[in-house]
């Protein structure tokens, strides 16, 4: 095949496609990618991500002269393995896989076994009987299921009627509610379309020296820098990704095929080096021959995503920078988090509702700046309150652990412990603050209990923290306790405003407060508001002592907060009180609503944290968060009319939910930035002051826990 400027849409991957990822997608990447390297591949042509496009521009019909150009693909596989494309002796079968620009794993369908025919299978049997008719069995089961639908539909045995019907079934699967639903989640283009890569066929059900795998570069559970992997005897590839089999560990191969096994081996490291990342590669092995079928960027463990890229930058693959470009707060968050080993002797001193897992000792503090003080100076202390709103964010971050009187699974306390990592108990009833202040106790997120005295846990490795101090160095900050400031460097950088808005001294004060500390960039980021100007009035603010300012950020002083009630009760003079309740019933109709999605998008059935692999759960949540925005934003339109104040939390909402639907799904409910939830729980505290309430009052009546 020859490629023009015209016709660039069916190209073979000897090794030399031109190509983008983009163009072919990630599977036929991989393949050209593979070749290139000299490692062994099946042969293989892509139909680009371009004639996708064209085909649903034609009405989902595939034109004529991109059919001839597929048929002399074929023509090429042919040529290079010596069979005929399913017929003859020596029959020619492939598989149709689908092949986005980005990873998509299991959202879009695969073919393989095309070509098959009674006539096929006859040739096939000449050697072995049972493997044959394997064969045909897979094809037609799944070739009905895919392409046409129905379990008992008749099977066409013309290989080109099979090969020209799968290729529009995997150009169909683009649009599939689960793709589209994926594509929605994670923030992919709808329009960029799947590539379809048509590959000769091998076959690890043949014999008894044939079977297929998956193999990890490194461990991915561990980081260990030791190939790990499991290996199917006598089967297809859909049998071990599937999960409907349970395969053996790659030793066995060792052991069966050791030539196979050490000649995969190298071939990994050869794709390791290239990639410069850990890397999952599918293969099969028939009659004793290995083939790499694919090979990209493997899914890891926290632990393993710590691991893999100190040891990866130790090793000269990678650079420092790249190594912390590797890992996220989320990742820190979950190697950090202890749990706890066994029970202790004795009773709970207060019991509550678990709300995030783990295990943590320290002294009990009520105040949220005591915490944060004392945090800060490497002590390990608990936070205890009646319950915990915005205001108490650098408390809980100071805390190795938070406990509440009030509030349950979907409490302000529960859904920021969450994010932040930390053990969390809540509703343990009135009278806890009292009765644990000042003692030393370990909270049990996981069963609900607050123990007398400090028990030891399951520690976090002495490696892992190892790990994380050279992380730490890189990112040119200290590395202790909670791990707060390796945190703050690894959390996304605020969202630059959109547009200028005036700040007011009012705002920036109001802003500081709610977050705690905070630096002006972030003031300017969450105002849409000059940095200049915010820092103008930042300055004035610690002048006349509403604030101090640290190499940490901005903090109100006690003066500043009884400041900041004289300029709200000046503000709420000026609002329609009656408008004003009316808004604020309404808004707490929605805000039941968003905490049960928070929690949602924090934990399964309830009680288990969301790993986030499962993108259809995933995709569900995010779409009742973006149907909850569309019917709030009328509402805060209406707010912003009776308090000008308060009209820039649209702007702030739609920011977060824009970078949610571009993929970043920290925007969800990371604490420290302007998150949804962040930013919703900002406006509700707002709302509490300017309708002359009280977050106790609020939070005793069951609408600000």
């Amino acid at each position: 095949m020859t490629m023009t400027e015209a016709q660039v849409d069916v190209v073979e991957l000897d090794g030399s496609c031109p190509l983008s990822r983009d163009q072919i997608g990630g599977k036929a990447w991989s393949i050209n990618r593979m070749r290139a390297l000299g490692l062994p591949v099946p042969p293989a042509f892509v139909i680009t991500t371009g004639a996708c496009v064209e085909f649903y521009a034609r009405g989902q019909v595939i034109a004529d002269d991109l059919w001839q150009r597929v048929r002399q693909g074929i023509g090429v596989l042919e040529r290079e393995l010596g069979g005929t494309f399913g017929s003859g002796m020596d029959p020619l079968l492939v598989s149709v896989r689908s092949g986005a620009p980005v990873s998509m794993p299991g959202m879009m369908d695969t073919i393989l076994n095309l070509g098959m025919s009674p006539d096929v299978e006859r040739a096939l049997a000449t050697g072995d009987p049972a493997y044959a008719a394997d064969t045909r069995r897979r094809f037609e089961k799944q070739y009905r299921a895919i392409v046409l639908g129905d379990p008992g539909a008749d099977v066409p045995y013309d290989p080109w009627q099979q090969l020209r019907a799968a290729i529009a079934a995997v150009f169909t699967s683009w649009r599939s509610a689960r793709a589209t639903t994926y594509r929605r989640s994670r923030g992919v283009d709808d329009t960029l379309g799947t590539a379809v890569t048509v590959q000769a066929m091998v076959f690890g059900n043949r014999d008894a020296r044939s079977g297929t795998g998956v193999l990890f570069s490194r461990n991915p559970n561990t980081g260990e820098s030791r190939a790990w992997g499991e290996w199917l005897a006598g089967g297809q590839g859909e049998d071990v990704v599937s999960g409907r089999t349970t395969p053996a560990r790659l030793d066995e191969l060792a052991t069966v095929l050791p030539d196979v096994h050490r000649r995969l081996l190298d071939a990994t490291t050869v794709l390791e080096h290239d990639g410069r990342d850990v890397q999952d590669v599918e293969f099969t092995v028939e009659s004793g021959r290995l083939w790499l079928l694919q090979s990209r960027a493997a899914k890891r463990s926290a632990r393993a995503a710590l691991r893999a890229a100190v040891a990866m930058a130790d090793e000269g693959l990678i650079s420092e920078q790249d190594a912390l470009g590797r890992l996220s707060a989320e990742q820190v968050r979950t190697v950090l988090r202890p749990s706890f080993d066994g029970v202790p002797d004795g009773e709970p001193v207060v019991r509550g509702e678990p709300a995030c897992p783990g295990s943590a000792s320290g002294i009990v503090v009520t105040d949220p700046d005591e915490a944060d003080r004392r945090g800060n100076a490497g002590e390990d202390v608990v936070l205890v309150r009646p319950t915990t709103s915005p205001d108490d964010l650098h408390g809980m971050i100071g805390a190795r652990a938070v406990v509440t009187e009030l509030g349950g699974a979907t409490s302000h306390a529960a859904v920021v412990s969450r994010e932040l990592g930390r053990p969390c108990v809540v509703a343990c009833g009135a009278g806890t603050v009292a009765a644990l202040a000042g003692r030393e106790v370990t909270v049990d997120g996981t069963s609900g209990a607050v123990w007398p005295g400090r028990f030891t846990g399951t520690a976090v490795d002495e490696a892992v923290l190892a790990d994380l101090r050279r992380i730490a160095e890189w990112a040119g900050v200290a590395f202790r306790g909670t791990g707060s400031e390796l945190l703050a460097a690894l959390e996304p950088a605020p969202a630059a405003p959109s547009g200028q808005h005036a700040a007011s001294e009012l705002a920036v004060l109001r802003l500081i407060v709610i977050k705690g500390r905070t630096t002006v960039d972030v003031i300017a980021a969450s105002l849409g508001a000059d940095v200049a100007e915010v820092r103008a009035h930042a300055e004035a603010l610690v002048a006349a002592e509403h604030c101090v300012e640290a190499a940490t950020g901005l903090r109100a002083t006690p003066h500043g907060r009884q400041h900041l009630t004289t300029l709200l009760e000046r503000e709420r003079v000026h609002v329609d009180a009656d408008a004003l309740a009316a808004a604020y019933e309404e808004f707490c109709e929605h805000n039941a609503e968003l905490k049960d999605v928070i929690t949602t998008w924090q934990l399964k059935d309830g009680a288990t944290p969301n790993d986030h692999e499962d993108a259809a759960y995933d995709a569900q949540v995010l779409a009742r968060l973006e149907e909850l925005h569309q019917r709030v934003a009328p509402l805060l339109k209406r707010i912003g009319g009776l308090a000008p104040r308060l009209a820039r939390y649209l702007d702030r909402l739609d920011l977060a939910l824009n970078k949610i639907n571009d993929g970043d799904h920290a925007w969800v409910a990371r604490p420290i930035m302007d998150s949804y939830h962040t930013v919703w729980f900002e406006l509700h505290e707002d709302l509490i002051a300017l309708s002359g309430l009280t977050r106790a009052d609020e939070a005793a009546a069951g609408r600000a826990q």
